[in-house]
């Protein structure tokens, strides 16, 4: 009998072990298990660091100096992106190459969400008289890029409604810093002689930058970096730059920069500098903003201050 009691208390004994043992290891799970957001663009994962970095883990499927127009999915994002728990992607054409991707991906039932795709139409500007070519480079517009950030804290704030409060805290960061740039930015261009306000890049990306800001813009290609320009395409742009005697061109740091070089060497004209597009930059460059602040390339605000002092040193020419 007595040994029948032994063998039963340490059968309890081991059980209680186990048991201990497995709630501990959902409790360890538990605070493993972190959201995970992956977005298609630097933009976008910057956006998404910016209103939510510290609540969740945020990856990016292209890097720096990676053109959207033609990024080709590969076996390893294709396994990323159905290990998401939120897609954030921007839409508009811009990831052309995998937008049949994305949709197999929303159809497992992952959350996938554009701000862009859902601005109005009026604040969009369209390539042709059709109205369904659209120009997704919204980024370049202060104003618009406030309103992307606003319908993508709304749309996390709804999946994660603990973290409303930080996430609109940091939304609240973001755009009084997006408006003190766009003020210095606004004042360093009019202060351009008025004949050399002409933003001339490889390809047309800054129409909305040009819209907002108040310049001339001028691509050697069209808003899609897929269809290279052809003899006729650079034919125009070099008898503009002779006869606008145009003081500098533009390279991006998304796209080949040769056509423009050798369009600069056949003018005379100068290249001003590089810029970012549909890019940012990496982590380890930095610039000073307006009122003394260092932000990274790979953010925002540093893509914005970097392109705003290269264009305006490059035609600030007398």
């Amino acid at each position: 009998m007595k040994s029948i009691l032994i063998k039963i208390f340490s059968l309890l004994v081991i059980l209680s072990c186990f048991t201990g043992f497995s709630k501990l290891n959902a409790t360890e799970k538990s605070f493993s298990k972190r959201f995970n957001l992956l977005a298609t663009t630097t933009h976008l994962a910057d956006l998404a660091s910016q209103i939510a970095g510290k609540l969740i883990n945020i990856d990016a499927l292209m890097g720096p100096g990676i053109d959207p127009h033609s990024y080709r999915a590969t076996a390893q994002d294709i396994m990323r992106l159905q290990a998401a728990d939120f897609v954030l992607f921007h839409g508009l054409s811009l990831e052309g190459k995998i937008a049949r991707v994305l949709q197999e991906t929303k159809r497992k039932g992952i959350t996938h969400y554009s701000p862009c795709e859902e601005l109005p139409k009026k604040t969009l500007i369209f390539t042709d008289d059709t109205n369904k070519a659209v120009d997704p480079h919204v980024w370049f517009s202060p104003e618009i890029w406030i309103t992307c950030a606003d319908s993508f804290t709304q749309k996390l704030s709804e999946v994660l409604p603990e973290h409303r409060n930080e996430f609109e805290e940091n939304l609240s960061k973001l755009k009084t810093s997006i408006k003190e740039i766009d003020r210095w930015g606004k004042s360093l261009i009019k202060a351009l002689p008025e004949t050399n306000r002409i933003l001339i890049t490889s390809h047309d990306a800054f129409q909305y930058f040009g819209d907002h800001f108040e310049i001339r813009v001028i691509g050697l290609q069209g808003i899609n970096t897929m269809v290279e320009a052809g003899l006729a395409d650079r034919t125009n742009l070099s008898d503009f730059i002779e006869k606008h005697q145009s003081p500098a061109l533009f390279v991006e740091s998304s796209v080949n920069p040769k056509a423009l070089e050798e369009i600069a060497k056949e003018t005379g004209a100068s290249i001003g500098g590089t810029l970012f597009s549909d890019a940012l930059g990496t982590g380890n460059e930095f610039v000073k903003g307006p009122t003394g602040e260092n932000f990274s390339t790979a953010t925002w605000q540093g893509m914005m201050v970097h392109n705003l002092i290269v264009i305006e040193h490059a035609l600030n020419k007398r």
